[in-house]
């Protein structure tokens, strides 16, 4: 079996109704981290609302993407785990996100995974390669469950490459 025809759910016609079928698998509608996983989906969703990647595609689908395969490939059934996928990104390219409102309204342990996840600023770091070896370095100490998703999210960005143009695949 090829790997396009393994992971063919991640071109398919997800949706809210096909994700949350797989969330209520562990959670019952009314239990509390059904509740929270639902409100990270909608505010993820309402954040990335107008925003696409190279490929075209609503952004939204990368972030939907990279949780089913936290679930489904990596069976993962954390809510936490998965409401920190949800939101890898949000702090990182929603300049009303902060790591602080993601604490807030999340948690400690979220707020902490997403942190790893989150490049630094160019403020911080204004020179690329300084940037980016603090957040590999930073590796070095993430919690053990981080690297689900972020292995999760850099192979999404490796399946979906072929839309980006030749020099990104390179």
């Amino acid at each position: 079996m090829k790997i396009q025809e393994k992971f063919a759910f991640l071109k398919a016609g997800e949706n809210r109704e096909s994700f949350f079928r797989r969330i209520s698998l562990f959670f019952p509608k009314s239990d509390h981290r059904y509740k929270k996983i639902e409100q990270a989906y909608n505010v993820t969703k309402d954040a990335f609302r107008d925003v696409k990647r190279e490929g075209g595609d609503r952004y939204f689908e990368h972030i939907r993407a990279v949780c089913l395969i936290l679930i489904d490939y990596l069976r993962v059934n954390d809510y936490e785990l998965i409401i920190a996928a949800l939101l890898h990104d949000i702090v990182e390219d929603c300049p009303s996100w902060t790591i602080e409102r993601v604490r807030t309204l999340f948690g400690d342990r979220v707020a902490c995974f997403v942190d790893y996840l989150t490049k630094p600023s160019k403020v911080d770091y204004p020179k690329k390669e300084e940037r980016e070896h603090v957040y590999h370095y930073r590796f070095n100490n993430a919690p053990r469950d981080f690297f689900s998703i972020k292995l999760s999210d850099r192979f999404h960005n490796l399946f979906t490459l072929e839309s980006c143009p030749k020099d990104k695949q390179e």
